[in-house]
This record gives structure tokens, C-alpha cells and sequence, in this order.
């Protein structure tokens, strides 16, 4: 058929449209290609470099997230020389990141976290002292913790083309660029929580979340918003019977994988003491409490 590329990963024959993304071409066939930086829909950073393959008759090692496919391309995503460049990018990653994993939010469902585990950098060569900023709370909601950042661009490039709204930026140069928000020292926006959502690692946290369980310990309930007619779905994470977070990562409905501020953060009306639980009818001026045959009954006149 015209419009398709054949070619070759890791010794599997795979037919993609013409265009695609050798990262996205190998996960059709099932085959995993790590990154940080590269998500799907988003403009393309090639930042973290850990999505090096090997390509026969290329001279040197090439970011599958912003190589198109070719006929006739022999792909190789496994070889020695593409794991020794992964560990290594791992390294340089891991150069100031704190290794507090066993109190970071993140911890349990972080992407450097499980690629660490894989290519087992159990082992840094660098002994300087790590350079350390102090966190920061941009809003009620967002938390920033620089030394955890790996500059993947990812919060940047969700909140500007996924949202709309262009509130975080970069700032400085090497060992000191960092993430920053839209006013200086605090940030002004929806509050939507997409950037803490998209975060691989724990960057940015949310101050509802922060502390309270572990992924493991929660149970993940799908479910749909309450709070408009959109029909958008969510994921509950549950924990001791109360709902401790909401996202959508898993892309169901409608929204894809967005929520508004309403759809994540205010869960908590389940259980606010203001919550109305039976139906409601007015008689002689006042709202009484009426059971739900006579509140139907109410409806249908």
C-alpha cells in the first residue's frame, strides 16, 4: 500500500505509516523504547537522550523520538552499545538528584526510578557534593522541588501546547536551569494540576496529594466527574476507604488523559459535612428531608 514503510526492529519486520516516529513505530510492534522527554502529542525536545537506538549504516547512535521511519531501515534498540549509553545517560541524570526515593510522592510510579532499577546504576562515579536548592511552593496546589527536576520540558510543553496557557518557563543556563513559574516566585493559572500529572519524576507534587499514601496502597477506581455534564472520566486512587487523588492517566473518555481543576482536586465534597445525602422538598417554606420515593414521586407531577 503507498503511504506505508517497511522496516526492521530488533529482528521483527514492522509496516508503519510513512512519518512516524521510529520511538512510536517500535512500540506498534511492541517494543519499548524508554524516555523522559518525548510524549505523545507534544512538540519534540530530545532532551534526555535516553531513547538512543542503533541503526545499521548509521555512524553513530540516533534519538528514536525525532527519527522518521525509511524504507528499508534496520533498527536495533538493544544492543550493548545502546544499553551502555542508556546507563550513562542515567548517570549523568542521577548527578544531583537526591536518592530520596523512600520519602519522595513519586516513589513507586517514577520513570527514573524504574529505568534506574533496569539498567542498574547502583553506582555513581561523582563524589562532588550535589548542587542543592531548597523546594518551593508555588501555589496551594504545586510544589517544586529543583534537585528532583531532570529538565525533561515536559510541564513547560503541557502547560503551554496541551492548555493553553504558557505559565512555566525555563530559566538560566546548565547545572542551574531550572522550571519556573509564570510571576517570579509564584504561579498564577488554573491550577489545572497537568503539569504535576505529566512530571516522570518528583518534581512537581501535589499539596493534596503530598504525604498521605503510596501508589501501591491506594485502590485506582475509574469512574465519571461529577461536576459538569462533559461526561469526562477520572481515576480515583482510594485509600482507607477516602479519596486521596484524582487523574486520568490512563486516556479514557472523552478528555483523553486532561481534567479541569474541578475533575482532580475537588473530590472533597464526598465527604464535606455540607454534602447533601437525602433529597430535599420544600413545604411551608422549608427544605425537608424526604425519602427517594417521594422525591420522584415530586419529579414526575
Amino acid at each position: 500500500m503507498s503511504g506505508l514503510v517497511k522496516l526492521t526492529i530488533d529482528g521483527r519486520a514492522v509496516e508503519v505509516p510513512a512519518g512516524t516516529l521510529l520511538i512510536n513505530a517500535a512500540k506498534m510492534a511492541g517494543i519499548e523504547i524508554p524516555a523522559f522527554c518525548y510524549y505523545e502529542g507534544l512538540s519534540l525536545q530530545a532532551a534526555c537522550r535516553m531513547c538512543l537506538v542503533e541503526i545499521e549504516k548509521s555512524p553513530k547512535l540516533v534519538t528514536s523520538c525525532t527519527m522518521p521511519v525509511a524504507e528499508g531501515m534496520v533498527v536495533h534498540t538493544n544492543t550493548p552499545q545502546v544499553a551502555e549509553a542508556r546507563k550513562s545517560m542515567l548517570e549523568f541524570i542521577l548527578t544531583n538528584h537526591p536518592l530520596d526515593c523512600p520519602v519522595c510522592d513519586k516513589g513507586g510510579e517514577c520513570e527514573l526510578q524504574d529505568l534506574t532499577f533496569r539498567y542498574g546504576v547502583d553506582v555513581s562515579r561523582f563524589t562532588e557534593f550535589k548542587y542543592h536548592v531548597p523546594e518551593k511552593q508555588w501555589s496551594p496546589i504545586v510544589y517544586f522541588d529543583k534537585p528532583r527536576c531532570i529538565l525533561c520540558y515536559r510541564c513547560v510543553r503541557i502547560c503551554k501546547e496541551g492548555m493553553g496557557v504558557g505559565a512555566l518557563g525555563v530559566v538560566n543556563r546548565g547545572v542551574v536551569s531550572e522550571i519556573t513559574p509564570n510571576h517570579g516566585d509564584h504561579l498564577e493559572c488554573d491550577e489545572c494540576g497537568m503539569c504535576i500529572d505529566i512530571c516522570p519524576v518528583g518534581a512537581l507534587t501535589s499539596g493534596i496529594y503530598r504525604y498521605k499514601t503510596r501508589p501501591w496502597e491506594m485502590k485506582h477506581v475509574g469512574t465519571a466527574c461529577a461536576h459538569c455534564a462533559d461526561g469526562c472520566t477520572t481515576t480515583l486512587g482510594v485509600y482507607d476507604n477516602r479519596i486521596i487523588r484524582g487523574n486520568n492517566r490512563d486516556r479514557s473518555g472523552v478528555n483523553g488523559e486532561f481534567l479541569c481543576v474541578k475533575g482532580r482536586y475537588a473530590f472533597d465534597f464526598v465527604s464535606h459535612e455540607e454534602r447533601l445525602r437525602t433529597p430535599l422538598i420544600k413545604k411551608d417554606g422549608r427544605f425537608e428531608e424526604v425519602s427517594w420515593s417521594e422525591a420522584l414521586r415530586a419529579v414526575a407531577k
